[in-house]
């Protein structure tokens, strides 16, 4: 017996780029670079302006790139060109007398992608580009200048360059809006909640500008490595300002005791908190840090059950008070890892729970409401017949779902059958929607609903 293997074709570069999001995206993830670029010199009170001329020379490359995506060739060659020598001379002056050979690099490549965007139609052009806008964030990253407020722009930049490979890579595949949709915002959750957990818990080193985010200028993430008996060494390394290197090391574990991640998160939160004080941060984003700073502090409080103005009082409360913060501390973790617990039951159980709640709404919305009432009852028989493993397609019909489903049950396929003649009747005959009729097909799914999921278990035969 052999086996045929397939082998994957490779994508050529030079295939056309038809996605107009594609460019969209790629153009959004470029403005932002762009403006941590200019978030670099905000102490020369210039940052607005150089904001400003990044967004229209983004428009204009980008803006005409999404315009002239799956045109001829010849669209938007004439403003690569203007562009371009536009860009040439505003690269030789004031770029060259401005900044350094490193900067002044990267600022003529960001003018010369920006302008080669009008044409941007090829793989091959898209994957340059993407690669120019992840070079400068990393330069604009490591330098002098940046600290952590500067996610507020590589963060959405590096978020919508990963959603242009994503939409790019999967531009090919037939996938619904709304799936479309969902894996975007899955995406960008994901992304956030990496971006969290490397945040308090991966080590930085302090090379190359990496450990400029706090506490990693002083010490690497949030938990001490684990010395042996002579950890005079280690506790000389992390004495910095931070002032949480106290009694690390102690234990065979080495990692912070639930007061210690306290002290430790409390201080990296002070420390962040500095920031604020900069006069040249925008003040929309100075908010912003605030309210995001309060939000941890209250979280930091409510995990801990200990409040922001709460001290120790008295030395022989301190051993008591220490012990009621631990309890209260796995008090609410456990109470957050059962919140966790139940929303995973309850996403696993999404579309049963969505299925009472749809049959219920088609019973409310029979007698005003008769034609939503019988889509929301069709779109409650999608769901059961996915509970039970038949998954629609991409553009089937509920007819064609409905005899797509093989192994239903006789008594349920033949009262599925029969809300879907009622649906089409209405939909795509001339019978109108009435109350009855809208009743009626709810009463058919029900019926066949209870079948299948197993309240009936009589009636499966």
């Amino acid at each position: 017996m052999t086996t045929t293997r397939t082998v994957p074709v490779p994508v050529d570069p030079a295939s056309p780029l038809n996605s107009r999001a594609v460019v969209a995206l790629t153009g959004m993830s470029y403005f932002f670079v762009a403006l941590g670029f200019s978030y670099l010199d905000r102490r020369f009170s210039s940052f607005g302006v150089e904001g400003f001329l990044w967004l229209t020379w983004a428009v204009l490359g980008f803006g005409a790139g999404t315009l002239h995506a799956g045109k001829p060739v010849a669209s938007g060659q004439t403003q690569w060109v203007v562009l371009g020598l536009l860009g040439f001379v505003l690269a030789l002056f004031p770029g060259l007398a401005i900044y350094n050979l490193l900067r002044w690099t990267c600022l003529t490549l960001m003018i010369v992608i920006g302008a080669r965007a009008a044409i941007l139609r090829t793989r091959r052009d898209f994957y340059l580009t993407l690669t120019v806008i992840f070079v400068v964030s990393f330069m604009v990253g490591t330098h002098g200048n940046a600290d952590w407020t500067l996610w507020f722009y590589l963060g959405p930049a590096w978020v919508f360059g990963g959603l242009a490979l994503a939409w790019e890579h999967a531009a090919g595949v037939r996938l619904s809006r709304w799936t479309k949709m969902a894996m975007t915002l899955g995406f960008v959750g994901a992304s956030f909640l990496l971006a969290v957990v490397l945040f308090f818990f991966a080590p930085r080193p302090p090379i190359l500008g990496f450990g400029f985010l706090p506490p990693g200028t002083d010490t690497p993430g949030l938990f001490q490595q684990p010395v042996g008996e002579g950890g005079g060494r280690q506790a000389k390394g992390n004495s910095g300002s931070s002032g949480s290197g106290a009694g690390a090391g102690q234990g065979s574990a080495g990692a912070p005791q639930p007061g210690e991640w306290a002290q430790k998160w409390g201080a990296m939160l002070k420390s962040m908190r500095q920031s604020t004080a900069d006069r040249f941060i925008p003040q929309w984003q100075r908010s912003l840090m605030e309210k995001l700073l309060n939000s941890a502090q209250s979280l930091l409080g409510m995990l801990t059950g200990r409040s922001a103005e709460s001290e120790a009082t008295s030395a022989d409360g301190e051993l008591t008070q220490e012990q009621s913060e631990s309890l209260l501390f796995k008090v609410n973790w456990l109470w957050v890892l059962v919140a966790l617990l139940a929303g995973y039951f309850l996403w696993r159980r999404r579309y049963r729970i969505g299925l009472g709640i749809a049959l219920g709404c088609s019973w409310l919305l029979a007698a005003h409401f008769p034609a939503q009432s019988m889509r929301v009852s069709a779109q409650a028989m999608k769901w059961c017949l996915h509970i039970q493993g038949h998954k629609r397609s991409p553009g089937q019909s509920v007819r064609e779902h409905w005899l797509a489903a093989a192994g239903i049950a006789p008594l349920a396929n033949k009262w599925l059958g029969y809300a879907v003649q009622i649906y089409c009747e209405t939909r795509f005959g001339a019978v109108s929607a009435s109350q009855q009729r809208a009743l009626n097909m709810r009463r058919a799914v029900q019926g066949a609903c209870d079948i299948l999921i197993g309240f009936a278990p009589e009636l499966k035969k």
